[in-house]
């Protein structure tokens, strides 16, 4: 294995860790509860949990969250998006809901 390689798996794991930390915060928060939201908002709430302040990889997160279909997607009039974070709708503990993530 050349160092490229090994930079990317360990990049990988990182990412998938932050990932996993993420969805654990807004299970957490219960932000299922806050209904639709816009990129700014969940941005802060992830720089603010995380301590990323990238908008870049903010952006990364976000929207590897919303592929992983965690997020319903909502066109404004504006032409801009709201989301909203999927909750544990169904099932009786968040513990649950982590121990099925995959990524």
């Amino acid at each position: 294995m050349n160092f490229n390689q090994f930079y990317f798996n360990i990049l990988n794991k990182v990412m998938n860790s932050i990932y996993y930390f993420v969805l654990e915060y807004f299970i957490l928060r219960r932000l299922w509860t806050m209904g639709y939201m816009s990129f700014n908002n969940y941005k802060r709430i992830i720089s603010y949990s995380t301590g990323i302040y990238n908008i870049y990889t903010i952006r990364k997160i976000f929207i590897h969250l919303v592929d992983k279909g965690f997020f319903i997607k909502k066109k404004n009039e504006k032409r801009s998006y709201s989301y909203m974070f999927i909750g544990p709708s169904g099932i009786n503990t968040d513990s649950q809901i982590i121990n099925n993530i995959t990524f």
